[in-house]
């Protein structure tokens, strides 16, 4: 679950309950002050014509059926705004976190990610390879490269940033271990996403940050990383050096 989502709706819920609970006390301290049990009693026997006591069963299994109807009522809210919430923070197609949830993630990072590499990943020509063999090939090349990234880093934080860009921050990196990491990676996923007819190509961006880092200048710098081996010709990484 990311931070800050959906608090208000569970507080609401909270103060719902404490009214209930509220108006239920205040019931019993009316019923008990006036014995009202003991004056439906005595009714019910002084008029028995009127059926009166078969009320008492009736509004008993009423009160278990409402009950049992709210509570069913209370789980599917909550499930249809757990799923609202993912769709809100998830990119529907790769199942990566959208930027939106990327943002949030990243103003929340645990401890491990003292020191991380954050990448940027480009698929080159995308616009070209949607142009010749449709977008279901384009959709597929995007897929199949966020498969394998939740396969094999799936305690990283993994966004579809923006279209055919992905981003990802990979904790426990060492900064001397990072080129080797990232040619690493550049090899995977090229390797996952070929096309028969088409060679696919991908550009990446990284750079490493460690705990006094600020994450969105680090993605300021692996943007200018990205760009340099796009501008390059592509087919390659460029890891900036700070």
């Amino acid at each position: 679950m990311l931070p800050g989502h959906i608090k208000p709706l569970k507080m609401n819920y909270r103060q719902e309950l404490l009214a209930l609970f509220g108006v239920n006390i205040v019931c019993f301290l009316v019923f008990s002050s006036y014995d009202t049990l003991e004056w439906l009693y005595h009714f019910s026997r002084d008029h028995e014509h009127y059926e009166l006591d078969e009320f008492v069963p009736l509004l008993f299994s009423l009160t278990i059926t409402f009950a049992l109807f709210s509570f069913r009522r209370w789980k599917e809210a909550q499930l249809f705004y757990t799923e609202v919430e993912y769709l809100s923070f998830h990119d529907s197609m790769t199942g990566l976190l959208n930027r939106r949830g990327a943002q949030l993630k990243m103003a929340h990072l645990p401890a491990e990610y003292a020191g991380s590499a954050v990448v940027f990943i480009d698929f080159d020509n995308f616009k070209q390879i949607n142009q010749l063999y449709g977008y279901e090939v384009g959709d597929e090349i995007l897929k199949r490269a966020a498969s394998e990234l939740l396969k094999d880093y799936e305690h990283s934080l993994l966004s579809r940033w923006a279209g055919e860009e992905l981003m990802m921050i990979v904790p426990n990196i060492n900064r001397h271990t990072l080129p080797s990491f990232v040619d690493e990676l550049h090899n995977r996923i090229t390797t996952h996403i070929t096309l028969s007819a088409h060679t696919v190509s991908i550009s990446m961006g990284a750079v490493w940050g460690d705990a006094q880092a600020d994450h969105q200048q680090l993605l300021v710098l692996v943007d200018e990383a990205l760009s340099f081996a796009k501008q390059r010709g592509g087919s390659q990484v460029k890891i900036f050096d700070h």
